[in-house]
């Protein structure tokens, strides 16, 4: 399915952006929600570094990544944004984060897709509504994804779908979940489907 992946460049200002013409496909989340840990399942390789330490990405990291699904070859860049809510930075520092991840997505032409990630054992709060709403405003398709979808009990998997699903006024089956051993095909399915 991948045949390549690659890191790109980082980008600490929109001004900093690197000339690039592939669709864009941002992914975006909570501090600590496993952003990088996302996009190494999603590729299949160890492309983005994993820290136990929340708030470490503090810019745009560009990811390339070409593809083949079915017949269809296909090449997008995914775009690690930072993570926000982390408690620990400044006021300073989270705004400057929070104002860089919204510029980024009213302003960038060759954004297709969003992929706004929620940790499964959490509701959303006012930074996800925030995203979601933007989204809507800007007309960017939003998917959700619970991440550590693994991490809960069979059980209690129905359960987080419907609240999360509830919170975000949306259905259940129009929320994704990953975790280790689930399989991304289905994720990869609907980010090629909204970008069409």
């Amino acid at each position: 399915m991948i045949r390549n992946a690659e890191f790109l460049f980082g980008a600490p200002t929109l001004k900093t952006i690197r000339k690039q013409h592939l669709p864009e496909v941002a992914i975006i989340g909570r501090s600590n929600v496993g952003k990088s840990t996302f996009i190494n399942r999603l590729t299949g390789r160890k492309l983005a570094r994993v820290s136990g330490s929340p708030g470490s990405t503090r810019e745009l990291n560009f990811y390339r990544v070409d593809g083949r699904w079915g017949e269809v070859d296909r090449d997008l860049c995914l775009v690690d944004m930072p993570g926000f809510g982390f408690a620990k930075l400044s006021k300073e520092a989270r705004e400057g984060i929070s104002r860089l991840s919204v510029d980024f997505l009213r302003e960038r032409k060759h954004l297709r897709a969003v992929i706004l990630l929620n940790d499964c054992r959490r509701e959303p709060g006012d930074d996800e509504h925030a995203i979601q709403e933007v989204c809507a405003s800007e007309g960017i398709p939003n998917l959700i994804v619970l991440t550590k979808f693994d991490t809960l009990r069979q059980n209690d998997k129905p359960k987080a779908l419907r609240e999360v699903s509830g919170a975000y006024h949306l259905e259940p089956q129009d929320i994704l979940f990953t975790g280790e051993k689930i399989p991304v095909e289905p994720i990869w399915e609907r980010v090629l489907a909204v970008m069409e």
